[in-house]
C-alpha cells in the first residue's frame, strides 16, 4: 500500500494564500547494497558481478561527462552537465549592470574562466516512466491518516525571520548593503541580492532602497 498526504504551503509574498501539493509518504529507502542484492536475486547473477557492472558504469559516466559529453543509458535516461557563472563574477556583473543603468556603459562580458560546473541534468527515459506508471497504478493508494487525512501546513517563517532581522539591523544602522544582509541571514551574496530586489517591490516587507549601482543601500520604508 502506498500512502500520500496533503501539503499546504504559504505563498512567500501573500501570506493569505496557500498552494497545495500532494506528496508520498516514504515507505523505505533501498540502499545500494540491497538494490544489488535484489537485482542479483531476480536475474540469477552473483552480487559481485552486478556490483562490478554498476561500478564500471559509474566510472565511465565520470569520464564521459567530465569531457562534456551527454550520456544515454538505455532504459534509464540521459545525463548531461549544467554550468553557471561563478558566484564572484555574478556579483561583479550585477554590480556593473546596476552601475550602467541609465548610461551608455556596458558590463564586461564574462569569459570561460568565469564559468563553473553547477549540476548534473537527468532526463528520464520515456519507456522507464511508462513502466513505472503501470507498476504504480497497480498499487493500492490511500491517504495517510484515514478519511480526513493528514494536512501539513508550512508557513514561510524563514523569510519572515530574515525580514525581521533586517528591520532590527536597519533600526540600529539606518542603512544596509547586500553583504550585510548576506552575513545577517546566512544567504549567499547573490541570493541575498535577489531577495532584497524582490522585497523592495512589496510594501509588506517595509524595506526599500536608495542610490544606484555600487552605491545602492537598503533602508526602512517610510510610512506614507
Amino acid at each position: 500500500m502506498i500512502r500520500y498526504y496533503k501539503l499546504e504551503q504559504r505563498d512567500s509574498f501573500d501570506m493569505h494564500k496557500t498552494r497545495t501539493v500532494y506528496r508520498l509518504h516514504p515507505i523505505e529507502h533501498v540502499s545500494g547494497e540491497k538494490f544489488i542484492n535484489m537485482v542479483a536475486h531476480r536475474r540469477g547473477f552473483s552480487e559481485s558481478v552486478i556490483a562490478g557492472v554498476l561500478t564500471d558504469a559509474a566510472n565511465e559516466l565520470v569520464l564521459l561527462l567530465g569531457e562534456g559529453r551527454t550520456v544515454t543509458i538505455p532504459g534509464i535516461g540521459t545525463f548531461s552537465l549544467g554550468i553557471r557563472l561563478k558566484e564572484e563574477r555574478k556579483q561583479q556583473l550585477d554590480d556593473e549592470l546596476e552601475a550602467a543603468e541609465g548610461t551608455t556603459k556596458k558590463a564586461t562580458e564574462p569569459n570561460a574562466r568565469n564559468i563553473e560546473l553547477h549540476h548534473l541534468n537527468f532526463r528520464k527515459d520515456k519507456d522507464l516512466f511508462r513502466k513505472v506508471c503501470i507498476r504504480f497504478n497497480q498499487q493500492e493508494l490511500k491517504r495517510a491518516g484515514g478519511k480526513q487525512g493528514h494536512r501539513i501546513t508550512i508557513d514561510d517563517t524563514t523569510q519572515n525571520q530574515r525580514i525581521e532581522a533586517a528591520h532590527q539591523y536597519l533600526q540600529e544602522h539606518h542603512f544596509m548593503h547586500v553583504g550585510d544582509y548576506a552575513e545577517l541571514t546566512g544567504l549567499s551574496y547573490s541570493s541575498a541580492q535577489r531577495e532584497l530586489r524582490e522585497l523592495v517591490q512589496y510594501q509588506y516587507s517595509g524595506i526599500t532602497f536608495e542610490g544606484r549601482g555600487s552605491h545602492r543601500v537598503y533602508v526602512l520604508r517610510k510610512e506614507s
